[in-house]
């Protein structure tokens, strides 16, 4: 999956095969981020791997086991302190950011995962510093066209997170991939059923599916995420889930639908299978219109309560 996530966590909470430690030059154990890494991974095995390294130059990148983290492999990018601007903090940040990707390309990483680097000892502002990170990450997955690469960046605080997904909403929205922490996303209530929905996805259709939707319009209804091989559908204006897709390999996939009364009024399997069937032709597009999607379903509720005449 090629694409850019913002997710609103802790890095080492991330599901990725590579985490990236903003690193100092010495590549010894720091705060912040740096800190969070080496106790995930384990202090003593991660400093001596670091130890056998022995240094990284600003603007550059080295590789280490991932250790005890959740993650495969751990990235160590040294990034500028901030002195204003103007002695090439920005050229070194920029240098810092590729230097990562392409060593995860050099090492067929296909997930990584990025803090804001050097926007927290360091000083470098965080919207001048995701700039920079943004223009990386384009160029990067223009370039490397044919690869898959998710990068996602890593944000647990509140406003450099949604100053962040604006700036990726205005600036790349063709390359968003949902997350679950993108939107308000409430539980699947207890009140539940099950169906099997048969249908067939292309590759492309899939890949569509795959990279979900964030809402930005009031007429968008719908927020949905995939996690590994299941989707989770949301209404965007509550938080509530009403479908759960679990993808199967013999095209039979399950359907989780909410029967709260209270969340979702409809309780008939085959109206629900047709809706989901129906949502999902507008979903599984190369752009989902959104818009459009309202408005059909806007107009197929009137039709059925007799509201519009053929």
């Amino acid at each position: 999956m090629r694409g850019i996530s913002i997710d609103k966590a802790g890095i080492t909470d991330v599901n990725a095969e590579a985490i990236v430690n903003a690193a100092n030059e010495s590549l010894r154990a720091g705060s912040g981020v740096c800190g969070a890494i080496f106790r995930a991974a384990g202090y003593e095995e991660l400093q001596r791997a670091c130890d056998e390294i022995g240094h990284c130059d600003t603007g550059s990148a080295v590789i280490t086991p991932g250790f005890r983290s959740k993650a495969k492999y751990i990235i160590h990018a040294v990034g500028p302190i901030w002195h204003g601007g103007n002695s090439g903090e920005p050229k070194k940040l920029y240098d810092c950011y590729r230097s990562a990707l392409l060593l995860a390309r050099e090492n067929g990483i296909h997930s990584i995962c990025f803090p804001l680097i050097s926007t927290g000892v360091y000083s470098y502002p965080a919207d001048e510093a995701f700039e920079v990170a943004l223009n990386v990450c384009r160029e990067f997955l223009h370039e490397e066209e044919g690869y898959d690469m998710h990068i996602i960046f890593a944000i647990p605080d509140g406003d450099k997170y949604h100053s962040a997904m604006i700036a990726l909403q205005e600036d790349a929205p063709g390359l968003i991939i949902a997350v679950r922490s993108n939107w308000k996303a409430l539980d699947m209530p207890q009140q539940h059923g099950e169906f099997i929905l048969h249908r067939h996805f292309s590759e492309d259709e899939m890949n569509a599916l795959r990279r979900g939707n964030v809402p930005q319009e009031m007429e968008d209804k719908w927020f949905w995420y995939v996690e590994g091989d299941t989707l989770y559908a949301h209404r965007s204006w509550t938080g509530n889930c009403i479908f759960i897709i679990r993808f199967m390999e013999n095209d039979d996939h399950i359907v989780t639908v909410n029967r709260d009364p209270e969340q979702y009024s409809e309780a008939d399997t085959d109206k629900n299978r047709k809706t989901l069937n129906n949502l999902l032709d507008w979903w599984s597009q190369p752009s989902y219109d959104y818009y459009n999607e309202w408005l059909s379903e806007t107009a197929d509720n009137l039709r059925e309560h007799g509201m519009i005449r053929e």
